[in-house]
């Protein structure tokens, strides 16, 4: 392998610029050498801004560039299956963004075609790569190794979200039409609910992504409610349960956080707003009994989009198999089609 990881980018949209392209073009190990776009006036624009030599009008053009190695696909997820399966049947490794998938069958057949070619397929939950996400599991695995806080007995998952963007800047923008996109079908969901699982998928799969990340295990749906745009899920690991709490508030902030609580006390990590850059999650410990003590464990600044970012490069590198691989991501696409299966 050459020196430099050589990436192509596939998509020049909001979040290729605001978050991915910024995290890749800033790491020393790879260089970014081509990116492909539908819209040529976007393309150009962009490509001038980050410095990238290679321009293609589509996906298919850039698959056939030997020099890249590995793609970052940054388009609206109903693209993903498609896109992801044609770049991993051409040898090239590659990163989408979450949720993989619209559905399990799309998502299944991703990674049968990063197991075929013996590629590299990860997923951006960016979450997982937080500095503060990754203390907490840390510190989650030194409480059950101890027993300090006894056995978990309970888990809560709230997003509300909120401001997400926090006046990050404005991308490059143009007049051209936006490419259109395929039907959203789904052989699990019932078709009046399509909409919602929609929104669901596309937000709180970072949440049922996170609790499986600090807690692995078989999860499994116990029930769910939906009234209006507020839905409630109760998923199961072994002996534990969990609430998930899913609705909109049009906050100032970002209304986020995730408890896992234990016999004697709890755990709290309360995730930052997505493009607040080089803010980790802040984490409180509560420890009950003679003398209850409360305390904030401290994460060393860092973006998760960044830290992902390395994190895909080390991987295509090293050959090893990502924290948020496609094997493991698919299985956020399942519990979102049993949740809307109890509905």
């Amino acid at each position: 392998m050459a020196e430099k990881v050589k990436i192509g980018f596939v998509g020049a949209g909001f979040m290729s610029q605001m978050a991915h392209l910024p995290s890749f073009t800033e790491i020393n190990d790879c260089e970014v050498v081509a990116i492909a776009e539908l819209r040529p006036k976007l393309r150009e624009k962009v490509a001038d801004k980050y410095r990238i030599p290679k321009r293609y009008s589509s996906h298919k053009e850039l698959a056939e560039d030997e020099e890249v190695e590995a793609v970052v696909a940054l388009l609206p997820y109903l693209l993903n299956p498609d896109i992801a399966t044609y770049l991993l049947e051409k040898g090239k490794d590659v990163m989408v963004e979450k949720p993989m998938a619209f559905n399990s069958q799309q998502a299944k057949a991703m990674v049968e075609a990063s197991r075929r070619k013996e590629g590299i397929l990860m997923i951006g939950y960016m979450k997982r790569y937080d500095p503060g996400v990754q203390l907490a599991r840390r510190l989650i695995d030194d409480f059950l190794s101890s027993g300090e806080l006894g056995e978990p007995t309970f888990a809560r998952v709230h997003i509300f979200g909120g401001d997400w963007i926090c006046n990050v800047g404005s991308p490059i923008t143009t007049d051209e039409p936006y490419p259109p996109l395929p039907e959203r079908r789904s052989d699990e969901v019932p078709p009046e609910l399509l909409p919602m699982y929609d929104e669901f998928i596309n937000v709180a799969s970072h949440n049922t992504n996170l609790i499986r990340f600090l807690l692995p295990g078989n999860w499994k749906v116990e029930g769910a409610f939906l009234k209006d745009s507020q839905l409630l899920a109760i998923l199961s690991r072994e002996n534990l349960l969990c609430s998930l709490e899913y609705g909109r508030l049009p906050a100032h902030r970002w209304d986020e956080d995730l408890t896992i609580f234990f016999q004697k006390g709890w755990i709290k990590i309360e995730t930052p707003p997505p493009l607040l850059k080089n803010v980790p999650a802040k984490i409180t410990v509560y420890k009950t009994g003679g003398e209850p003590q409360l305390w904030e464990p401290i994460a060393p600044w860092g973006w998760g989009f960044k830290k992902q970012a390395e994190h895909f490069v080390a991987c295509v590198r090293e050959r090893k198999v990502p924290l948020s691989s496609g094997e493991d991501s698919m299985n956020d696409i399942l519990l979102a089609e049993e949740i809307f299966k109890k509905i």
